[in-house]
């Protein structure tokens, strides 16, 4: 999972199945401003996920498909 941030902060990415229960937590914690990444685990099973990003004031949700 690639995401940016316009300047320094807090960013929380978290994994949710399509049911809305929690899968994974990615990334919880101080990033710099910037382009980072985030691995999924590869514990996960194949099928659709959401993936959630906290930053700031943004909120920000997009699908995600693992297919095996």
């Amino acid at each position: 999972i690639r995401f940016g941030l316009p300047e320094d902060g807090v960013a929380r990415v978290v994994v949710f199945d399509v049911r809305g229960r929690r899968v994974a937590v990615l990334h919880d914690g101080p990033v710099a401003a910037g382009w980072h990444h985030a691995r999924l685990p590869a514990a996960l099973a194949a099928g659709v996920y959401l993936v959630r990003l906290d930053a700031g004031d943004a909120v920000r949700t997009r699908q995600a498909t693992i297919v095996r």
